[in-house]
């Protein structure tokens, strides 16, 4: 299974993942920092998208082996 990450050390909080996909993505006003929202399955175009989009490169796929 695959699901998207955020490199919270790269992260500059400019919530660019959050204006291409906001079903996957989320600021956690509790702790300050971005969030993978858990869902079953994670639409692979609107990852990319946010992949492609970020400016510090911190989000990338991971899989459960």
């Amino acid at each position: 299974k695959r699901y998207p990450s955020i490199d919270l050390g790269l992260c500059n909080d400019c919530r660019g993942c959050i204006e291409v996909a906001p079903q996957i993505f989320r600021h956690n006003p509790d702790t300050g920092l971005m969030e993978v929202i858990e869902l079953e399955e994670y639409p692979i175009d609107l990852v990319d998208e946010a992949i492609k989009n970020c400016p510090e490169d911190c989000i990338f796929w991971e899989t459960d082996d």
